[in-house]
């Protein structure tokens, strides 16, 4: 047990050699905008020269792929190595990208969920990355422990993704105790969906609420924008990024956060 314990440590370490940074993204509930976060936070980087990768460790419902346009596209193979999807010099791997058939659904339980994600990390040729994004799935189960377990040296930190509500406060405890516990860096909160802007008059409308945890914490607000729902449906959120406008800077000021704080890391 220890001797392959060992050997699948190696894999890892061997197949992410080249990686200088890992990022995790995670939420303690789902439909926060997660996914946005981390797809926005790797284009930002990649805007600003860094080379960058997705891991969309969320093995149920993977998003990245269609997020970015390419979920049609499959993952294909080097030998025994997984080859990660380039769009834009953006590495991109999810288990939705193994599927021929994208409407079957991943019925796994924990065990084998553990061992894929141990095969991918250790098999895919992620090559030299400034930065690994992964994207997690919601909540604190088997999917984030087996990331955080066996690459808990390796990750420079954590960013939660949250929307206003009343049950933040009690949401963000829960997630900021599971990255204590593990020893995970915390590095901040997004808020997503924090306003709605009038594009008429310009007043801003808090339609799901406020946010009730510490100022300093928040990296980001982002607002409700209809037209970026529209560039999300069609896939097309790197275009979306390259635009002028108060949500895209909103949503690049994530990478400009982590570079800033990530570079004073050691």
């Amino acid at each position: 047990m220890l001797s392959s314990r060992l050997s699948i440590i190696n894999d890892i370490n061997a197949a992410l050699k080249d990686v200088d940074k890992i990022v995790i993204v995670m939420s303690g509930k789902g439909g926060v905008g997660k996914t946005l976060v981390s797809c926005s936070l790797a284009i930002g980087l990649n805007m600003k020269g860094y080379s960058v990768a997705i891991l969309d460790a969320d093995i149920h419902g993977p998003s990245v792929p269609w997020m970015l346009g390419i979920a049609n596209e499959l993952l294909r193979a080097e030998g025994d190595r997984i080859l990660p999807i380039e769009i834009n010099d953006i590495g991109v791997v999810s288990f939705d990208l193994l599927l021929d058939v994208k409407e079957m659904p991943i019925v796994w339980r924990g065990p084998l969920k553990t061992r894929a994600l141990l095969e991918i990390l250790s098999k895919t040729l992620w090559g030299r990355r400034d930065y690994l994004i992964i994207d997690m799935p919601p909540g604190t189960g088997d999917e984030p422990l087996t990331i955080i377990q066996w690459l808990r040296d390796r990750i420079s930190g954590a960013i939660l993704v949250i929307t206003p509500g009343m049950l933040v406060k009690h949401i963000v405890s829960k997630a900021k105790s599971f990255l204590y516990n593990t020893n995970v860096k915390y590095l901040g909160t997004v808020v997503n969906m924090a306003y709605f802007k009038c594009p008429v008059c310009g007043s801003i409308h808090r339609i799901f609420g406020t946010v009730d945890i510490d100022s300093k914490e928040i990296i980001a607000e982002i607002p409700i924008d209809p037209d970026l729902a529209k560039y999300i449906e069609n896939g097309k959120i790197i275009e979306y990024l390259k635009q002028e406008n108060e949500t895209s800077k909103k949503l690049l000021m994530i990478s400009t956060y982590v570079e800033n704080i990530l570079s004073k890391t050691p």
